[in-house]
Parts: C-alpha cells; structure tokens; sequence
C-alpha cells in the first residue's frame, strides 16, 4: 500500500494519520509551501515582542498600565497559544503588572463557548489554574462606543474595555470572506457584539441569503477588503493596544511571528503568508481528498478553498476527524432541519462533484455547520470503506488521487498572489 501522512486536529495535538491507497493507484501529495517550516524557539518570541512592528515593545507599553486583558483565538482557529502567552506574562510582570490584574478572554465572535478542557488546550493547565479565563458573550456585556463608517456598531466586549492595555494573539491565515484571517479580526468578530458581528458579515460584506458577497472580498483578496477595512475601524475604536499573530506549518507549529500595531503587522505577515500557504494546482485526478485538520471544526472551508478547482464528477473525500464535530455558529449555524442562525446560508446542491465523502469516526446526521447538504454527502468512519466506495464507481484499477493535507488554509497559489 502508499502511505500517506496527513496532519489531525493539531491545534491542540501533534496528530497524524495515515492514509493508505493501493500500490496500483497514482497517489500525489500537494503540499502547501511552508508545510515543512521549523518551529520557533522562545528566545524568537520574546524577540518579536521587544521588537514590534509600528509599536512600542510590550514591555515599554506595559509601563504604568494597571488592568491586562490578553484575548487568545478560539477553538476553530490553530494558533497554540500557551508559549506566546507564557512570553507576554513574562513581559508584563516585568513592567510591573501583578498576576492578579491579568485576565484571558477567549475571542469565540459569533461561535459557541469553550470550555476548561479547551482553555487548557490553548493556554496550558498553569496559566488555566493561575489566571481568569472568560469566554466571549456576543449577546450581553457589551459596549457601545459608537459606529464605523460603513454602520457596523463598535459594540466591545465589556471586560476587554475595562482594561488599560489591551494584548491580542491569533493567527494568519487564508479566510474565505477577510482575505487573511488574523489582526483586527480578533476584535470583530472576535469580541463584538452579535448586532456588530451580523453587520459586518451580512450588510458589509454581503454574506447572507439573497445578497452578493462584496467584490473586494474572498480567499486571498486583503488589499481594499471591505470587510477587514470595517474591522480594523473597529478594533481601532476599541483601543486595542498591541496584537501578535502567528503563520503556522503543516502541523501547526508557529513558524514565523509579527507582533505590533494591528495593521503594520498584519500587512507584513500576509506578505508572508501568501507564500507559505499557496500550493501548486492539481490536475487529471479521478479523487481528490481534502483533509482538514488546522480548522477541523469548520471543514465546510475545505470545500470553499477547493471547489473552483475540483474537476468535473471528480469523488471528494473530505476527512475531518473531530470528536468535537463541527461548531456551533450563532451566526452562520444550523438549530433545526430549516432554522439556522440570524444570516444563515442554507447550503446548496453542489455542483460538478460526482460524489462526495466525509471521512470521520465521528460522523454528524446534519452538523451544526452545515458543510453540504445533509442528502449530498455520505459519512464513512471506515478508511477501507472509502477505498471500497472509491473502487466501485472509478474501479480497482490505475485511480489517480491527489492529496491535499491542509485544505482548510492552504489554497491554490493563483488565489494568494497578489
């Protein structure tokens, strides 16, 4: 048999899984450039964060602080929080701030809560026994502070703005309505209201039922994306002080890190990120398995990346195994066969893909977000039964397959170049 390696729910775990395929078949691996990128070190966190970009150092701006809020990327997104964040207590009890004035909060937006497993997961057991942790609460708690430009309420997480200094961590990578996840992103969606959230996904962007996503935004688009333009009025009105975003690797592992003013230093590592996340394209393939793991709990962005490149009534297998499933969304979600959150978008018959497979131990009757249509999609927890499945319709025989090992934020490289 071809073995091949593909990354698992590795924003918590260093996971693998092997895929096997018959010796006869044409298995090829397409993996993103910066799949086999080195890990950083901790003498090259703590040198990001005494040398930002457009900001003072953390410590220089923990000076004469007093209330230390840290928001951390949530349980959809990869970034391994724990070391970043051990470096930024290091800084800040340097400046003179007490453990007793810092406080976490979880940046969840519009997704459901976390709990203390996935506290520990991000942050590690210490930080989780030493310090507050807080999940964001979209629906109460928040404060207004006034209106961006394009009417999305600057409505903030009201712990957040009790603080004086004002630290986020999260990461970069591709998103399919901001361009780039990562910068103003933490603070909208990450600790908006839902009124600010929904303004800015549906009336900003357009991505509801009936309306036309906004031109300048999609996969890859960062230049004039509407979008990010609206969060980054918003986390400017919301004071954030200093924000530290990560590129990951195939495993998720950071390897590069820009820290500093919210736009200075995502514009810089999204010039980076282009790179590490683009792929080369494939071609003349009878499968193509997208696997999921960096956001395995939204493995419906797996086929957003891919689908304009999928081939006619080519098989998809999607592998997304996740005890988790897929996240509730208050937004975007499903709560009934026909109910779903305030701008939900009821998925659609998809289009060219002969079959499509969702590979999973855990498999969900219809999950809470939606990756197709319940009908579109049959669920095998059996790798054997998918090589079975496979070899009834394309045959036992010369199967071309191409792999993708991180289809939820690698995309093909014409999407990321500028």
């Amino acid at each position: 048999m071809t073995r091949i390696v593909v990354p698992e729910i590795a924003w918590a775990d260093r996971r693998e899984r092997i895929l096997e395929f018959p010796d006869d078949w044409d298995v090829r691996l397409y993996p993103m450039r910066g799949f086999g990128a080195r890990g950083m070190k901790g003498e090259e966190l703590l040198k990001a964060l005494r040398n930002p970009i457009g900001s003072k150092p953390l410590r220089k701006l923990a000076e004469g602080r007093r209330e230390a809020v840290v928001v951390f990327d949530d349980h959809t997104r990869p970034t391994r929080v724990e070391p970043i964040a051990r470096a930024v207590l290091g800084e800040l009890k340097a400046a003179g701030i007490r453990d007793d004035h810092v406080r976490f909060i979880a940046a969840t937006g519009s997704h459901g809560a976390m709990n203390r497993i996935d506290f520990v997961k991000k942050l590690g057991e210490e930080i989780v026994e030493s310090y507050p942790v807080y999940n964001h609460n979209p629906f109460h708690g928040c404060e207004r502070l006034g209106e961006t430009g394009r009417g999305t309420p600057v409505e903030v997480n009201g712990e957040f703005l009790s603080c004086d200094l004002r630290i986020a961590i999260g990461c970069i990578v591709p998103h399919p309505m901001f361009g780039f996840g990562g910068g103003a992103k933490i603070v909208l969606p990450g600790v908006a209201s839902i009124d600010a959230i929904n303004h800015n996904h549906a009336v900003v962007g357009g991505y509801v039922e009936g309306a036309k996503p906004h031109k300048s935004t999609g996969w890859g688009k960062a230049r004039g994306n509407v979008l990010m333009e609206d969060a980054v009025e918003f986390a400017k009105a919301s004071g954030l002080d200093f924000k530290i975003d990560v590129l990951i690797n195939g495993f998720n592992e950071a390897s590069a890190i820009y820290c500093g003013e919210v736009v200075e230093e995502h514009r810089a590592g999204v010039e980076k990120a282009r790179e590490v996340y683009s792929s080369e394209k494939p071609s003349g393939y009878d499968v193509i398995v997208l696997n999921v793991s960096s956001k395995s709990n939204e493995a419906l962005l797996a086929l957003s990346a891919w689908h304009p490149f999928i081939e006619e009534d080519s098989i998809v297998v999607l592998v997304a195994n996740d005890p988790r499933g897929q996240v509730t969304h208050y937004s975007y979600g499903k709560f009934g066969k026909m109910r779903g959150g305030a701008i939900f978008n009821p998925p659609r018959r998809l289009q060219r893909i002969g079959k499509l497979i969702v590979y999973s131990e855990y498999p969900e009757a219809d999950p809470q977000l939606p990756i197709a249509r319940p009908e579109d999609m049959e669920w095998l927890r059996d790798w054997r039964e998918v090589l079975e499945e496979i070899a009834s319709i394309k045959g036992r025989r010369g199967v071309r397959v191409a792999v993708i090992p991180n289809a939820d934020i690698q995309c093909a490289e014409e999407v990321l170049s500028p």
